[in-house]
């Protein structure tokens, strides 16, 4: 049986493309040459995620942490001082630690500066933003199948977004409370399972039509109803068990709601308690056909906020008793 070393580089590096972060991290220690090969090999990682929180202790200090598959790299300080800690499956290594008399974003900019001359860009099934304070720096690439950017202060979800350079996305989700509307564009609207933009966005009812995801959430003044019915037959039609879709927007409260029910779906009223905000709640029962053989019945909702009507469409959930059903109640619709 032949050995490692005797094994042909194009085979190895077909080898490569199978293995994860640390199983490549191991062989990089085989020999020089394998050091030299695993560098040489595009690396598509399951996960790659940073995040950054503040100490509880300190206002000034924050912990950045960046975790490749189960590694997991941790660049923690203030001001000058950085602490380095490394560790596998969240267990910090103390003999692989360091401090470095440098701000942790420089720190954490070479250690990606490093990463892109290496493999050339950040590639991964699932990319994460956490509440990093940082925008990328303008020679970065990202590719990804899913992207999630949450709390990215300054608009610097809007910068990570256009370097990255993936065509299109199977889920995408941006949440933040404050900053900048952020631009809709092609790509966005083609993704393809999961769609979640909770950030101030100018998506207008056009722009609603090309929706794609089933699993979908939108809050933008510039929908004013005429999409929404067709994001809803997008999602009975092709909306999983899991999936739900939810559209905010400044509708009137005395805007005709049956409007939204799709056409040819059969439905009933729902009775709505005094306590609830719901102004309009309906059981979707027939009339639709979904793709995937999902035909449970499918609550649709408007409830008020303020001043912005939630528009929300999910499988339906039969409310729960506290006690053993009843079998003649057993079909009531109401809650």
């Amino acid at each position: 049986m032949p050995s490692w070393k005797t094994v042909p580089d194009d085979v190895k590096k077909e080898i490569l493309e199978f293995l994860d972060y640390e199983s490549r991290c191991s062989m990089r220690l085989c020999s020089k040459k394998d050091y030299n090969l695993v560098d040489a090999t595009s690396f598509k990682a399951k996960n790659f995620a940073i995040s950054e929180v503040f100490s509880n202790m300190d206002s000034n200090k924050t912990q950045i942490r960046v975790d490749i598959d189960n590694f997991t790299i941790w660049f923690i300080g203030k001001e000058n001082q950085t602490r380095v800690d490394r560790g596998w499956d969240g267990n910090v290594l103390e003999e692989f630690s360091e401090i470095k008399s440098e701000n942790r974003y420089i720190v954490i900019r070479r250690f990606l500066d490093r990463w892109h001359q290496r493999f050339g860009i950040i590639h991964a099934e699932k990319v994460s933003f956490v509440m990093f304070d940082q925008p990328p720096s303008a020679h970065w690439k990202i590719k990804c199948d899913k992207l999630t950017m949450y709390e990215l202060r300054g608009g610097h979800d809007i910068t990570w977004l256009d370097q990255c350079v993936s065509s299109k996305f199977e889920k995408l989700e941006i949440t933040r409370t404050h900053g900048p509307p952020l631009p809709i564009d092609r790509r966005i609207l083609g993704t393809s399972k999961s769609l979640r933009i909770g950030v101030d966005c100018n998506m207008s009812d056009e722009q609603l039509d090309s929706v794609k995801a089933p699993d979908f959430y939108v809050k933008s003044d510039g929908i004013k109803g005429s999409g929404i019915r067709r994001v809803l037959e997008n999602f009975l039609k092709n909306g999983q068990m899991e999936d739900r879709t939810e559209i905010t927007v400044a509708l009137p409260e005395n805007f005709e709601f049956k409007k939204l029910v799709p056409e040819n779906v059969s439905y009933r009223s729902l009775e709505i308690p005094e306590w609830s905000s719901s102004v309009f709640e309906v059981k979707l029962f027939g009339g639709f056909e979904n793709v995937h053989g999902i035909q449970n019945p499918k609550k649709l909702r408007v409830r008020y906020t303020p001043d912005k009507a939630e528009v929300s469409c999910e499988v339906w959930k039969r409310p729960r008793s506290e006690s053993l059903p009843i079998i003649e109640n057993y079909d009531s619709d109401s809650e």
